[in-house]
């Protein structure tokens, strides 16, 4: 009879210790330790290939960023509405420029962008705020 190799022992403990790293990873964000402070859902209804217009929150979870990868020479006007229709925010940007906007309290707003004056996107926020 052959005698096994020490390193056959091994392999498996090896291929094991990721997957056990990885499921005390996993547990430990169940257990509620992510710190998410913020959500933003968007929904967009209406959207242009032409112009990709990209909303999304920064790495704090609070702060909305806005910008458009689309035509040059084009200003782009986000509006931001509350469900009653009063404009919240406005901001103009250029083609491929960022826009910070603060912190938005929690609720849900409809948006528009416009390239000059013809729209290219409108949608629907969810902010949630704990």
């Amino acid at each position: 009879m052959k005698p096994i190799p020490l390193n056959f022992y091994q392999r498996p403990l090896k291929a094991l210790l990721p997957l056990a790293l990885m499921t005390t990873t996993l547990a430990s964000y169940a257990e509620g330790s992510l710190p998410v402070t913020s959500a933003v859902m968007i929904t967009k209804n209406m959207n242009s290939k032409r112009h990709k217009v990209k909303l999304f929150t920064a790495s704090d979870y609070k702060t909305l960023l806005f910008t458009v990868d689309g035509v040059d020479d084009k200003r782009y006007t986000l509006y931001v509405f509350d469900l009653e229709g009063k404009l919240i925010i406005q901001s103009v940007i250029l083609n491929h420029e960022t826009s910070i906007l603060s912190e938005i309290p929690s609720g849900i707003y409809l948006y528009e962008v416009l390239a000059n004056d013809t729209k290219v996107e409108n949608g629907e926020l969810k902010v949630n705020n704990p």
